[in-house]
């Protein structure tokens, strides 16, 4: 365990070998961590997690490098991993960090990136060898072209066009997201949607509202989204069936019978 009343820990945390390598490695700091965890002592919690979160941030910043055209979802996104490095710091049935914390790392920042990237509909589709085919699922604002583009002279006026916030097209978008949400019974995970989906909410912020964990806002807003997408789907199923035929066979004969006792 790490000496915390060393009067020199704080250059020791700083010092490396020749190799490169902290003179204190980050193992260290992780078993030191859970020892003081148990220990109850959070000073010397808060002081070996903010070492081990300076350390880890450059690599957070490395692999969310393609997210600089969204500094917001950059700025999530590494904000999501250091909250789930710490998670799984405090967690003693996480072994693998333990045993090799540089590969765990990096496994960290490409699943919280994969699944940013999946969440805001990100993702390219991959053909059979895994390469990126085709176009992403969204195109990022910075490569839209505007509506209305601003002029070279300013003689010349802009071209005319629909206005993109039309009244109509906004309450009928409302009614619309109300029906939809209307699929959820619970009225927390309708709320947590609404919040996250159509208002874009931060995930601490959805969490501080509802009175959860983030990651429970996480996991009930990802549940809410495969029960909604089963009941859209059956909905438009449902609405391709055919209409059942109507009963014209059975009155045909008897407008027969009818015919017959009028001869």
């Amino acid at each position: 365990m790490i000496d915390l009343s060393d009067p020199n820990l704080d250059d020791r945390l700083k010092r490396r070998t020749a190799e490169g390598r902290f003179e204190i490695s980050e193992i260290e700091l992780v078993v030191s961590i859970r020892e003081l965890q148990a220990a109850n002592n959070l000073s010397g919690i808060q002081r070996l997690a903010t070492v081990l979160l300076d350390r880890c941030t450059p690599l957070f910043r490395k692999h969310s490098h393609g997210l600089l055209h969204r500094p917001d979802l950059r700025e999530e996104a590494i904000a999501n991993m250091a909250e789930r490095l710490l998670r799984e710091t405090l967690n003693p049935r996480e072994q693998f960090m333990t045993q090799n914390f540089v590969h765990y790392l990096r496994c960290l920042c490409v699943d919280e990136f994969q699944r940013m990237l999946r969440m805001e509909g990100l993702t390219f589709r991959r053909d059979e060898s895994g390469k990126p085919a085709g176009r992403p699922q969204h195109v990022p604002r910075t490569l839209m072209e505007p509506l209305r583009p601003a002029p070279t002279d300013e003689s010349v006026p802009a071209s005319d066009v629909a206005d993109p916030h039309d009244q109509f097209e906004e309450l009928h978008a409302e009614e619309e997201c109300k029906r939809i949400l209307s699929y959820l019974p619970d009225h927390v995970d309708r709320t947590i949607v609404m919040l996250r989906a159509i208002q874009h909410w931060k995930w601490d912020d959805i969490a501080r509202v509802c009175n959860f964990t983030e990651r429970t806002v996480r996991m009930r807003y990802e549940r809410a989204n495969t029960l909604l997408r089963a009941k859209l789907t059956q909905g438009d199923a449902d609405a391709l069936v055919p209409a059942a035929p109507t009963q014209v066979t059975q009155e045909q004969p008897r407008m027969k019978k009818q015919k017959g006792l009028n001869k």
